[in-house]
């Protein structure tokens, strides 16, 4: 004959909640309990021993896993969660990939993702290098109003600041000292503060570079 369970010593199902199963207890031990008429030692230690692995959560999960690993189970039913596989039993019919699945795809391992930032981080970085590069040329440009003039295309923007009586050309943010016998747009005069006026037989040009406007006589002819 098996082996009765707690369950069966309590008189409960084995999906009983907490309160049903305490209750059962009481009623058994009220019951068995020596020092009634109706009682019975050893039906006592069983019912004692039923509600101490009952009665707590942890030790009730453990005794049901036991219980569900101890259970005979028909040919071909899935086997419970935690129970070891016997030697040379098949394995379940869901840990084999079915036909026509695709394959799990591989997860790349850390080294692979390494190198693959450090790629992407060296491009970012190359890419940053050529617009700061393009920005610079790009705004320290220099715009010749006459391409025909003798001046180097290539004149830097902080060439020396005309003074008054040197011949310049106008550039695009700045005045460009030219010799006087070359082309030129002007003969310096003044230097005057923003909105101050020039002599009335003089032009006023703002130079953006200086942030001051000069006076000056246009070539003749």
């Amino acid at each position: 004959m098996a082996e009765r369970s707690h369950y069966d010593v309590l008189g409960v199902s084995p999906g009983a909640k907490h309160d049903v199963i305490r209750r059962a207890y009481l009623r058994q031990a009220r019951r068995w309990h020596p020092d009634r008429p109706t009682g019975d030692a050893e039906r006592m230690r069983a019912v004692n021993e039923a509600w101490e692995v009952l009665g707590d959560i942890r030790s009730r999960a453990a005794y049901d896993r036991k219980l569900a690993r101890s259970a005979p189970r028909p040919p071909g039913s899935p086997r419970p969660a935690g129970a070891p596989r016997q030697p040379g039993s098949p394995r379940p019919a869901s840990s084999h990939r079915t036909a026509g699945t695709p394959p799990r795809p591989q997860t790349p391992s850390l080294e692979v993702v390494g190198i693959r930032w450090r790629w992407l981080s060296l491009a970012a970085v190359v890419l940053a290098a050529v617009a700061v590069a393009v920005i610079f040329l790009a705004t320290s440009a220099i715009d010749d109003s006459d391409p025909d003039a003798p001046i180097a295309a290539s004149a830097p923007v902080s060439q020396a600041r005309p003074e008054v009586g040197d011949c310049f050309r106008i550039g695009t943010t700045t005045l460009i000292t030219v010799p006087c016998d070359r082309p030129h747009d002007g003969k310096l005069v003044r230097w005057v503060p923003l909105g101050a006026p020039c002599p009335p037989d003089t032009e006023l040009h703002y130079v953006r570079s200086a942030q001051e406007a000069v006076c000056y006589h246009p070539p003749s002819g």
